[in-house]
């Protein structure tokens, strides 16, 4: 059979298949609103998530920090990004919201820049007043005061018609895609590493009659073998092929195409696609690993069935005969319920864990669950198992609730991308609930722990004992150097003992890279220097003795 073909085959056992209610596990993490005043939430369309966690925040001490994104179409004030900071025991710090005017289809995510925390939001600006029409992005950071503006409104395309935009973040770099339709799909990406910005707009060929664009930075070999791929999903505008393909990262930063390679195709027999997902682990991967999910509704003689499926990509496990090359499909939910007079859209989202050997898929169903009866509309999620030893497959047991509630009348689902500053309570989840007050909607926000958590004391100096590598000479006088253990993204740091940052720089390192910092204009003292890779779980802290 047909790569191309094998999901219409799927699909098509999937539309003669009738599903009962199966045993769902309750949700049992508890859930908060925000924005906690009624107002700024209608009717919302569109979600985003996003966190980083474990970080020092504008307090100077450890924090956890948490986005959120909500619009609906056609709206002067009902769009916006709550934000939340914590501290390292999940105490609330501060809280609130930004509104961002006309602006719809948010997709929002925390980054890093040297020690400050960033916001960058992309959305589609409609401003029917004035006749503004187009892509926009704006840049905020995490101030103590609140999430304040950077830059806002910086111009992407004068679009007259509605396309998706999409963003990630990475340690690495910054990540946009947008659909012009009738043009085609445009991206651009920002290395952070080099604090050079965004490089150009980049219109991938051939796709003027693709849309719903989504996208994610995957850094490792495999694919071009450059260390840094985007990875990319989208559909063709009759909404009935989904493609996946991937370009390098840096060619795009110089603005060129070359590299730009298809993957993978699935097409349906007739039900349409919702918008697809994909991301990839922020860890380094010794070759290609990322997931795409899509969703579909078929609506035939007052039945619905519905289908997700997840296409997962892992070298570490060949993929599907003959060629090995083939994503794994992942069944999620093929389930069939009666026709309630408006199907709410699949809408599915995905994301791994920490570790990037577990994916979640979450998406808006109205089966009825053994939590849950009824066919009104809730938030459901299963987990696959993706470690390399076996074939990708869903997790026994793991078909959850997102919360016990049934859903708002307009339901919305986000996850935040997987990152690797996800230490404190891991998946970081909003959807859209009914209130009883007036407008009679709201946003809520939960987190779900990862299988392990970690916590960290700042009151006191915690020293690693991490002897995979040694920095030398200590005590030093003119230089310092340690020899990288592993290929990555690394920070370095260099700290009196009284929280003084005396220095500080990324490098993309490679295995056994020798990397030296020259010394001579400090300071005779004490200092403790950090050295973070996150994708290689490396967090060494040594105390060193300058002559």
């Amino acid at each position: 059979m047909s790569k191309k073909l094998l999901q219409a085959a799927l699909l098509c056992s999937a539309l003669g298949t009738v599903s009962t209610a199966l045993a769902q596990n309750p949700a049992t993490q508890p859930e908060f609103q925000l924005p906690t005043v009624m107002g700024p939430v209608v009717r919302p369309q569109n979600a985003s998530a996003s966190t980083m966690q474990n970080i020092t925040g504008p307090s100077g001490g450890t924090e956890n920090l948490y986005i959120h994104s909500w619009d609906v179409y056609a709206s002067y004030d009902n769009n916006g990004i709550a934000w939340r900071r914590t501290d390292a025991a999940g105490n609330l710090i501060a809280e609130d919201h930004i509104i961002l005017n006309y602006a719809e289809d948010i997709d929002a995510v925390i980054y890093s820049e040297g020690s400050d925390f960033f916001v960058l939001a992309a959305y589609y600006y409609r401003n029917n007043i004035t006749g503004v029409l187009g892509h926009y992005y704006d840049i905020y950071r995490f101030e103590a005061g609140g999430l304040m503006p950077v830059s806002t409104m910086n111009f992407l395309s004068a679009s007259p018609a509605f396309g998706r935009i999409n963003v990630d973040a990475s340690y690495f770099g910054l990540a946009i895609i947008w659909c012009v339709p009738g043009t085609g799909i445009y991206t651009k990406v920002a290395d952070l590493g080099s604090g050079s910005g965004f490089g150009p707009d980049v219109l991938l060929p051939g796709t003027a009659n693709n849309v719903d664009p989504d996208i994610c930075i995957r850094r490792g070999y495999g694919g071009s073998n450059t260390g840094a791929d985007l990875q990319m999903a989208f559909l063709e505008n009759n909404l009935t092929v989904a493609r996946e393909y991937r370009i390098p990262f840096f060619n795009v930063l110089a603005g060129a195409t070359s590299g730009y390679v298809q993957e993978m195709t699935a097409s349906s027999v007739g039900p349409k696609y919702f918008p697809p997902r994909i991301d990839c682990p922020d860890r380094w991967g010794t070759g290609q690993k990322w997931v795409m999910v899509l969703g579909a509704q078929d609506i035939s003689g007052g039945t619905v069935t519905e289908w997700v499926s997840a296409m997962v990509k892992n070298e570490d496990w060949p993929g599907v005969p003959p060629t090995y090359t083939y994503p794994t499909p992942v069944d999620i939910s093929y389930a069939t319920y009666p026709y309630q007079g408006w199907p709410e859209p699949i809408d599915p989202v995905v994301t791994y864990d920490k570790s990037g050997e577990v994916i979640t898929v979450g998406w808006i169903s109205q089966q009825s669950t053994s939590v849950l009866p009824g066919y009104n509309k809730k938030y459901l999620a299963k987990d696959i198992r993706d470690d390399g030893s076996a074939a990708p497959a869903v997790i026994p047991g793991s078909f959850n609730m997102i919360s016990n509630a049934p859903a708002s009348g307009e339901a919305v689902l986000a996850f935040s991308g997987e990152n690797l500053n996800s230490d404190f309570d891991g998946l970081y989840i909003a959807f859209s609930k009914n209130h009883p007050a007036f407008p009679n909607y709201c946003m809520n926000y939960k987190s779900r722990p990862f299988g392990m958590s970690t916590f960290k004391d700042n009151a006191s100096i915690k020293l690693d004992t991490d002897q995979s590598f040694t920095v030398a000479p200590n005590p030093f006088a003119n230089q310092l150097s340690f020899v990288a253990p592993a290929a990555g993204n690394y920070t370095i740091s260099i700290t009196s003992v009284d929280g003084r940052t005396v220095y500080t720089h990324k490098d993309i390192l490679s295995s056994g890279q020798l990397f030296q910092v020259n010394t001579q204009g400090m300071a005779s003292g004490t200092y403790l220097m950090h050295i973070i890779s996150q994708e290689n779980d490396i967090k060494k802290t040594e105390k060193l003795t300058k002559l």
